[in-house]
């Protein structure tokens, strides 16, 4: 049988994010195996893990030197017909392995801290490794690149193009309709704007919390409602003292890590996704554009391709006037709100389902394919 091996940070993300891939490998003849960091989240999914103890946030020599041998004795051991790495840092690991003949399939879920104008010199300096490494691999036979949007293409392409039978354009990790169901937004105010997002820079969350305290100063009654915690593991993680800024911040709502999303956006009127930058294609897009919700985003790589369909507004990055005026335009336009949402969920069960992008991790096997 052929066998597919996913190198994924860890197993209860994977789950969460793409666990139409395994059933769609599935279902193409692959025994499935995945190596990361194991939680349990996948048992009883019909696959293989094999705990790898994977640390997030950075490319510590110290971590790599600890996983590449991992790596490698579990290469050695399933010989994989396929090796599909999502993330910087699998990728970075999977081009360091002896692939053993192995196709491999480069998920470049997006660039993180590395893509943010504002990253130190020294993550300026391992991006610009990381992107010529990548670009030599995919010149040798059996490699394909995965995207989630285009400028993450061009990025890695620099000025060599790459062909388009190298390349797959992937929705994001998509999302299944059936969980996220549309609801009636709330009738009675104050209009709130909901956030989900790891706190972290690159998500903008200070931006939102800076547009609505602006917007209260001018008379709206409107609140921000944001759902996550920081992230101490990464390197941009929001620190106590900030978050304690916003929890004093007018209209500000703290409501931490939440288990059910969909909930979530059934009590808010408006999703904000105020990215800097760095993302593939943020799922939290597509779970409130899912759940009917009309959707304010930057114009970051992976965000504005998505609502610049109708399903929301679109304003400049990292910049709180711009934000401001667009969650204005929909706390004040009802028929708006509804025409968006309506147009938000139609969109997602278009192009942007699981499903959907399985099907293209799919084209992405198939063209790896041995002659």
């Amino acid at each position: 049988m052929k066998k597919i091996l996913f190198i994924v940070s860890e197993d209860w993300f994977f789950r969460s994010h793409f666990r139409a891939f395994p059933q769609r490998a599935r279902q193409d003849g692959y025994e499935v195996v995945i190596a990361g960091r194991r939680s349990g989240a996948m048992d009883g999914e019909n696959v293989r893990v094999i705990d790898v103890p994977f640390a997030r946030g950075g490319f510590g020599l110290g971590a790599i030197a600890r996983q590449l041998p991992k790596l490698q004795a579990i290469v050695d051991a399933e010989r994989p017909d396929i090796i599909h790495p999502f993330s910087l840092k699998s990728i970075a690991l999977t081009m360091m392995l002896k692939a053993r003949g192995a196709g491999r399939a480069f998920a470049l879920t997006g660039r993180g801290y590395l893509a943010l104008s504002s990253a130190p010199a020294w993550a300026k300096l391992i991006g610009w490794c990381f992107r010529h490494m990548l670009r030599h691999e995919l010149s040798k036979p059996r490699t394909v690149l995965i995207v989630e949007n285009l400028a993450d293409r061009r990025w890695v392409e620099g000025r060599r193009a790459l062909s388009d039978d190298r390349v797959v354009l992937m929705p994001g990790a998509g999302v299944e309709p059936s969980l996220y169901l549309p609801t009636p937004e709330p009738v009675h105010p104050p209009i709130i704007v909901g956030v989900v997002a790891r706190l972290i820079r690159s998500k903008g969350v200070d931006v939102a919390v800076d547009a609505v305290v602006r917007l209260r100063k001018k008379g709206f009654n409107i609140v921000l409602r944001v759902a996550g915690q920081s992230d101490p593991e990464n390197p941009e993680f929001v620190t106590d003292g900030e978050l304690s800024r916003w929890r004093a911040s007018d209209g500000v709502e703290l409501v931490g890590q939440i288990k059910d999303v969909s909930l979530f956006w059934s009590g808010v009127q408006i999703a904000c996704v105020p990215s800097r930058g760095g993302e593939g294609l943020p799922r939290t897009l597509l779970e409130a554009a899912a759940c009917g919700r009309p959707v304010v985003t930057t114009d970051a790589p992976g965000c504005g391709e998505v609502v610049s369909d109708g399903a929301g507004l679109v304003v400049a990055h990292d910049n709180v006037e711009a934000l401001a005026a667009g969650l204005s335009k929909l706390a004040t336009d009802h028929a708006l709100r509804q025409r968006f949402g309506k147009a938000a969920r139609a969109l997602i069960e278009l192009k942007y389902t699981s499903q959907h992008a399985a099907e293209e991790a799919a084209k992405a096997w198939a063209l790896l394919k041995r002659p």
